[in-house]
């Protein structure tokens, strides 16, 4: 039976029962290194928004809705592999999914075409985020036969990247009582709401937030290896915001898996038993935005932004040179992506003073760029010696993504801090063309820049990839030189774990985290 929310008050005091010893500055109890046999995995995440996935904007929406709600497919080292579907044919106008046998909700409704049909047409009408990435930007026809057991989705346009769109966590399939009440889906609060393995059982708003295995559930994605250890029987993810409290935290004994910053890495350096693992994860890019009122609908300013920038020293300050310094839109990890710098604008910053002198720039950007947004004031400070008037907005994730998407009129430039869950040149490039966000579309800046339209297009037709990743490396490097973007770094993500626990990322899929007990 899922439990109802606790109280705030209630929650804020359980939450510092738990800091408690982390915030004492006791050291660690060398103890905590020891595996003791246990069902559970207790781990760090950020607050989250929702816990509908279709409308799921910020990693820890996506993590958890990848405990409840399974997807189509899902992504390993070898590509995609089977999570609900068994089987597919896929073209990039059409891909029909034969369902696995077996699949059902928690409540114990069997997951049907026409269940996995609704709950596909609910997103790509949700105007969530990633919809234009996984349809390419355009309003899918979906048909499901419980007959045969399929369910085919159509697309107008070409849209090379389909397979791999249905990898995402926010595609995940909500049963129908979910569907039938989307308030109560957004709090966690509908009882057979889920298709996948983990059921929520209770939530402390910004506190925690408990999950237990369903004890029917046996269709875990068909990966090509095997995955270490087994699933924990109960999830607890604990919001611990002080990251040095964090570290305590898994040293002692009190956390199973942890987010960490760099910086505290040296603490798990000669503890016996204890790994940090590390993942390319989020490409931090500097978006203009070129509507009317801003300074930057003149591409003299955006260029004297970006030759502003040193890069190298931007990586030094965020991520204490572990990210991976950018060369386009995307990482090294991503499809298209060569590591040859496609238009990167050369640092200068005597040039940028001679025009940003007294320009007045309003900056918002989240604080996971570096530790309390480090990066961000590094940011703030190169364009103040340039002579420009800076307004830093260094804020949480929540309000980064509502003042960038809901409020264009409050801010000139802003770190995008973008999760490729596509993990292709094309999902940054198609960031930069068609309509603003406002209007339905993807563009978050608002420009237009010249030819990229054409070259994106073409590219989402081409099926022979070489000629496809050509185009769109032509797309990015006009995005790049006409600086209506400017690559900085991707970030490292850091997952301090404890002896005996495990998490993997496979196929660079960054909103899948895979938590194991290995016992050892």
């Amino acid at each position: 039976m899922r439990k109802h929310i606790a109280r705030p008050a209630l929650a804020a005091a359980l939450g510092g029962a738990l800091l408690l010893t982390a915030c004492s500055g006791a050291a660690p109890d060398p103890q905590g290194a020891a595996f003791e046999p246990t069902d559970t995995i207790r781990a760090t995440i950020d607050i989250p928004a929702t816990f509908n996935p279709a409308v799921g904007m910020s990693l820890p929406d996506f993590v958890l809705a990848r405990m409840s709600f399974d997807t189509l497919v899902r992504k390993d080292d070898t590509g995609v592999v089977p999570g609900l579907a068994a089987s597919w044919e896929a073209t990039p106008n059409s891909a029909t999914f034969t369902l696995r046998e077996g699949a059902s909700c928690s409540d114990g409704t069997p997951i049907t075409p026409t269940i996995v049909k609704n709950s596909l047409d609910a997103f790509a009408q949700s105007g969530g985020t990633i919809v234009p990435q996984t349809f390419g930007s355009q309003t899918p026809t979906i048909t499901a036969d419980d007959a045969a057991n399929t369910v085919t989705i159509d697309l107008e346009q070409p849209w090379a990247y389909l397979l791999q769109g249905l990898t995402s966590a926010t595609t995940g399939i909500v049963c129908p009582a979910g569907l039938a009440d989307p308030e109560g889906l957004a709090a966690g609060s509908v009882e057979g709401a889920e298709s996948g393995p983990y059921v929520q059982t209770a939530a402390e708003p910004g506190v925690r937030y408990r999950y237990e295995l369903r004890e029917d559930y046996e269709l875990w994605p068909e990966w090509s290896s095997e995955i270490a250890g087994e699933p924990a029987k109960k999830l607890e993810f604990v919001v611990s915001p002080d990251t040095s409290a964090t570290s305590n935290l898994v040293l002692d004994g009190q956390l199973d898996i942890a987010k960490i910053m760099p910086e505290s890495m040296d603490r798990f350096e000669g503890q016996s038993g204890y790994e940090v693992a590390k993942f390319l994860f989020s490409d931090f890019t500097l978006i203009f935005n070129e509507r009317e009122g801003s300074p930057f609908t003149d591409p003299e300013l955006r260029k004297a932004v970006a030759q502003v920038i040193d890069r190298d020293e931007f990586n030094t300050v965020a991520m204490q040179g572990l990210g991976e310094v950018g060369t386009t839109l995307s990482n090294s990890s991503a499809q298209c992506v060569t590591g040859e710098d496609l238009g990167i604008v050369p640092s200068d910053p005597a040039a940028a003073a001679k025009v940003l002198d007294g320009v007045k720039i309003r900056l918002v950007a989240p604080l996971v760029v570096g530790t309390n947004g480090a990066g961000n004031v590094y940011l703030q400070e190169a364009l103040r010696a340039a002579g420009a008037d800076v307004t830093l907005d260094n804020v949480d994730v929540g309000t980064w993504i509502s003042t960038v998407y809901t409020q264009p009129g409050d801010w000139d430039l802003t770190v995008f801090a973008d999760l490729n869950t596509l993990g292709t040149l094309a999902s940054p490039v198609g960031m930069y063309i068609g309509p603003g966000i406002l209007e339905g579309g993807a563009n978050v800046g608002g420009g237009q820049p010249e030819g990229v339209e054409a070259l994106y297009t073409e590219a989402r037709a081409t099926q022979d990839e070489d000629a496809r990743c050509a185009l769109l490396q032509e797309a990015a490097e006009k995005i790049v030189a006409g600086s209506h973007g400017t690559p900085l770094i991707t970030d490292t993500y850091l997952y301090a774990q404890r002896p005996g626990f495990r998490v993997s990322m496979l196929g660079g899929s960054l909103d899948d985290h895979i938590f194991r007990i290995t016992g050892e």
